[in-house]
């Protein structure tokens, strides 16, 4: 009876994750499409290494064709570089063993520094994961001739795949992504604003017909959660144009998204005709706020007052007012920025101080620390089908325990389901197929399930998982493959690499969530200070750019707080509870920083 449940909230949150959204058929779809295309091209050409490349478009996909195009080029280049940096390491080491460990050793703390340190972490990750790989494969003592085609078939194949995505996003991708974002959100807006008048002009002990149609429809937008926000967010801040996104346009999403969830929950709760009252007053000033923010221009300016009756419609409340301080501040710079195109613009390879903190080269010796032990393992013991364990610590190496728990766990999982299903594919369809037609029929289903998986708001990763581990166990060659030991070694070489980093980041070496969001919390508050400082020295023609800068900082940071909020819930052991309410602490005081942040912003003068 105790497991019941826990199995009902296990169902539950996967029905959740798995609801359909709008985009997401659309984007599973195209990824499905490219992977395909990808594979025919391969192998028509006949260039080994497509299954690694077709598994790594998971990891690139986006909605925006530049966006895409811009991140393939990021992935491209890292492969480029390793296979450049291993194939000259070995020629002028004479590749050597001891010249190849300390080359395997080099090449994964510099890209494990500059993954923490740079503003190109996807470009760091795959140069050291493709440097691994590269130079690994001289471990297996093949001719200098199969090294050094080992490497540039990967790269041929990996421009095949990325130049097949791209071109799927251009032909098929949305042609007007600014105005979808507006009406999405106003979408959310108008959804909230329909509940809580339903919830001021009902009783909702008798659950009319029109609270439970209001309900539902909040329910199904919570149900879509906000990736498709987050994606055309992106979009508008990686086009060259990121003084054109509204101020605070990331916290405002993560604000709409909370009072939603809060929302749902207060739907499905009850109270006593005594609190009807205050409850209705309540719902209704949250409906008012909610129409004045859906149409600005039309707003009567309804009252405002400092705090609701009811604790749980004042949060909502709270959080709704924080929205509309950060959106009234968006207006205003947005206004000074017609009035003002010139925008001073440069790039920056590391972070501001980021050789002045110890936090990056601790994490580089963490994780260079574990890929050494799993590289000493595998080759102690003879057995390179479990490499994947070092490819693991290299992708779920991530800053907090909790987080890489997170990501282990959906690595894992969506191994094993993605092994499954290429161990059913080869012994029951692959014996009745005789064409590269029949391996389409199968490949696309699985890539769409993939695709759909990858776009979950939390999952994610498991859709990449899938994708990887079924690509990796079918498409091992150009014909049928009919070996079961590639999702055999993926599974256990991926267990090896967890319990090694359970032992370094989480025994050894640990940093616990509340660690992270603590030093978040520091860096909004700097740049807040520093905002201030600007502002008290307005005039200087540099200061456009710091403008932008800390305002893609706060942003980033606010991503990374809400990542380590869900990934509290990883923290085991006897330190769990104290981390999940310390969390919850620090991510109020951080979204209180960042309002005050984006309130200072609105003042500014770009």
């Amino acid at each position: 009876m105790s497991t019941r449940p826990s199995t009902s909230v296990f169902f539950q949150m996967l029905e959740e994750e798995l609801a359909p959204f709008p985009g997401r058929l659309p984007g599973a779809m195209r990824d499905a499409l490219a992977i395909v295309l990808a594979i025919v091209i391969a192998m028509t050409l006949r260039i080994p290494g497509f299954s690694l490349s077709a598994a790594l478009l998971l990891m690139m996909q986006r909605e925006r064709p530049g966006l895409t195009f811009r991140i393939g080029f990021e992935i491209f280049a890292g492969a480029v570089g390793a296979a450049f940096m291993s194939i000259m390491w070995v020629q002028f080491t004479d590749g050597t063993e001891d010249a190849r460990f300390l080359g395997i050793t080099l090449c994964i703390f510099v890209s494990a520094f500059c993954m923490a340190a740079s503003t190109l972490p996807l470009f760091f990750t795959i140069l050291g994961f493709y440097g691994f790989v590269d130079l690994a494969y001289w471990d297996t003592h093949h001719s200098t001739h199969a090294a050094v085609s080992y490497a540039l078939n990967h790269v041929a194949s990996l421009a095949i795949v990325l130049a097949c995505a791209t071109a799927v996003e251009y032909v098929f991708s949305s042609r007007h992504p600014e105005e979808e974002l507006i009406r999405e959100m106003k979408r959310r807006l108008s959804v909230l604003a329909r509940f809580y008048t339903s919830v001021a002009n009902g009783d909702r002990t008798l659950r009319p017909l029109e609270y439970r149609n209001a309900h539902q429809a909040l329910l199904q937008v919570e149900h879509g959660g906000d990736f498709r926000l987050h994606e055309l967010y992106d979009w508008l801040r990686n086009q060259g144009h990121r003084s054109r996104v509204p101020v605070g346009l990331q916290y405002r999403i993560g604000v709409l998204t909370r009072v939603i969830h809060k929302s749902v929950g207060f739907g499905y709760a009850t109270h006593s005709p005594q609190e009807l009252e205050d409850l209705k007053r309540s719902a209704l000033m949250i409906a008012n706020v909610c129409e004045d923010l859906v149409d600005p221009e039309k707003s009567t300016h309804h009252e405002r007052v400092e705090a609701l009756p009811e604790e749980h419609l004042n949060e909502v409340y709270q959080e709704l007012l924080q929205y509309t301080t950060v959106s009234a501040a968006a207006g205003e710079v947005t206004t000074r920025q017609k009035k003002k195109r010139h925008t001073i613009r440069s790039f920056r390879l590391f972070h501001p101080g980021v050789f002045q903190q110890s936090g990056p080269v601790l994490y580089a010796l963490k994780l260079t620390l574990c890929a050494l032990i799993c590289y000493i393992l595998y080759n102690a013991v003879a057995w390179p089908g479990i490499l994947t364990c070092v490819v693991t610590v290299l992708f779920t190496g991530l800053s907090s325990t909790g987080a890489m728990k997170q990501k282990q766990f959906y690595r894992f999982s969506g191994a094993v389901i993605g092994g499954v299903l290429g161990i059913l594919a080869i012994s029951v369809l692959f014996p009745n197929m005789d064409s590269i037609t029949s391996l389409v029929v199968v490949v696309y289903p699985l890539a769409m399930l993939a695709g759909w998986v990858m776009r979950s708001p939390r999952i994610g990763y498991v859709g990449v998982q899938i994708g990887f581990a079924f690509f990796l166990t079918t498409l091992q060659g150009f014909g049928a493959a009919t070996q079961f030991t590639a999702a055999r070694d993926r599974v256990i070489g991926i267990t090896l690499g967890i319990l090694v980093m359970w032992f370094v980041f989480d025994q050894l070496w640990p940093t616990r969530t509340s660690d992270v969001l603590a030093a978040t919390l520091q860096k909004v508050q700097t740049a807040t200070h520093r905002l201030q400082e600007m502002m008290r020295h307005e005039g200087a023609e540099t200061s456009a750019f710091e403008f932008q800068r800390l305002r893609n900082q706060v942003s980033l940071e606010l991503t990374s707080m809400q990542q380590m909020a869900s990934a509290v819930q990883f923290e085991l052991g006897r330190h769990r509870r104290r981390e999940i309410a310390l969390t919850r602490k620090l991510v109020a005081q951080i979204e209180t920083e960042a309002a005050r942040f984006y309130a200072e912003a609105g003042r500014y003068a770009v």
